[in-house]
């Protein structure tokens, strides 16, 4: 199996030495180049052709990671962007979905979880985690209750979903397949009338159904 060729960005020492040491454990994980800036990051996107995906702080020292976002989109760039951040607010967990980065991810998650994220945004799966799957709950009870959107096996999703299971847990825990539980996902954005986790973003931030 191919490996995953991840640039990872990030300022502090320690948690970049952390970081790559954990994901180079995993199969399927590696840390190919690393920057700790904006401007060694456009350096490192300059020179490295085989990346697959960005692993991006967005706290650093000569500015903010969304530039980074901003200068891979200008280029035309299919590398996926996963943001690891502390920083929770509205108005920039939107405006990172608004330049289409494939996933938004704690920087107090656990590595395991982290694999998972990474794993799921190489494969074309946005991740937000479970913050997001908590939204879903919120919109679906603006919209009406959740008993009359949601088929038994959707709310059960739903719930796991929101307790932070990745589709892979998800999948052992229902004793189901993970393109089932993916099957159900989809389903559960039809019926709120979404195509994506980033426009199901979109419209709870615009209609305050949750708030930073």
């Amino acid at each position: 199996m191919d490996k995953i060729n991840i640039l990872l960005v990030e300022d502090q020492v320690l948690t970049r030495m952390g970081m790559t040491m954990a994901l180079n454990r995993n199969s399927e994980c590696r840390i190919v180049a690393e920057a700790s800036s904006v401007h060694e990051a456009k350096q490192q996107l300059k020179q490295n052709q085989d990346l697959d995906l960005v692993l991006l702080d967005l706290m650093l020292p000569d500015g903010n990671g969304i530039e980074v976002v901003r200068f891979l989109k200008q280029r035309g760039s299919d590398i996926k962007v996963l943001v690891i951040s502390a920083d929770n607010n509205q108005e920039t967990i939107l405006q990172l979905v608004e330049l289409g980065i494939d996933g938004f991810i704690s920087k107090y998650a656990d590595i395991p979880t982290l694999a998972t994220a990474i794993h799921s945004v190489y494969n074309g799966i946005e991740y937000f985690g479970k913050d997001i799957a908590e939204i879903i709950q919120a919109v679906s009870t603006a919209k009406g209750p959740s008993e009359e959107v949601f088929t038994g096996r959707e709310l059960d999703i739903v719930r796991l979903c929101a307790k932070g299971l990745s589709v892979k847990q998800i999948a052992e825990d229902l004793c189901i397949s993970t393109r089932t539980v993916e099957t159900h996902k989809n389903n559960i954005f039809k019926k709120l009338g979404f195509n994506s986790t980033s426009e199901l973003i979109r419209w709870v931030f615009d209609h305050g159904v949750v708030r930073s």
